[in-house]
């Protein structure tokens, strides 16, 4: 009987081991797998909070293009707006250029020139000046400085017509050429239609 008892003692000795044992693996078991779903939830996490990171960054790369793109689109539609106008401009001019060149060459134009040369004279008050005129106005230049205190020279910058008189005595200049009023109007439309701006 006492070898009975001893078996028994003994199997509830080996159950309640084995019992232990086996709580202690589950236990092991439920801990590591814990472990994993933690581990997998941080990954997870991580590679959700990377794929967002990612996204931004393309997200903002995306943007700066799109923005460049814009930018260079506005860009390239101002500058064909200017050369348009540019070229609509230059055009304008050049008609009034031939415009003023054909009326130098009329009988009207001697008439037009002695009254500019009229008007500076009443300005210079007798002084000695120099008249300078364009290289083919400088027969008829010759024509109407005499009798008067004007000195017809050529001019290298009048090539429409007019005439610049220059008084050495008090330093002033009066310009009555076709060409610096021609150039005037040029840069005060490029101002007016803002062509002077890019």
């Amino acid at each position: 009987m006492d070898m009975k008892n001893e078996t028994e003692k003994l199997n509830k000795f080996k159950l309640a081991v084995f019992s232990g044992v086996e709580q202690q693996a589950q236990d092991i078991v439920n801990e590591a797998q814990e472990l994993q779903k933690q581990r997998l939830s941080e990954a997870q996490d991580k590679t959700r909070h990377e794929m967002r990171a990612e996204l931004e960054k393309i997200e903002k790369q995306f943007e700066a293009q799109k923005v460049r793109a814009i930018s260079s689109r506005k860009l390239e539609a101002q500058r064909n707006v200017l050369t348009h106008r540019s070229e609509m401009m230059q055009k304008v001019f050049d008609n009034v250029c031939k415009a003023l060149l054909e009326f130098c060459g009329s009988e009207k134009y001697p008439d037009e020139l002695k009254q500019r040369l009229d008007k500076i004279a009443q300005q210079t008050q007798d002084k000695k000046c120099t008249a300078y005129f364009a290289k083919r106005d400088m027969q008829l230049a010759q024509q109407l400085c005499q009798g008067t205190n004007f000195t017809p020279q050529q001019s290298q910058s009048i090539t429409l017509g007019g005439v610049t008189v220059i008084c050495e005595e008090t330093g002033i200049a009066y310009d009555s050429s076709f060409d610096t009023a021609l150039e005037q109007q040029k840069q005060n439309f490029i101002k007016a239609s803002g062509l002077a701006q890019i």
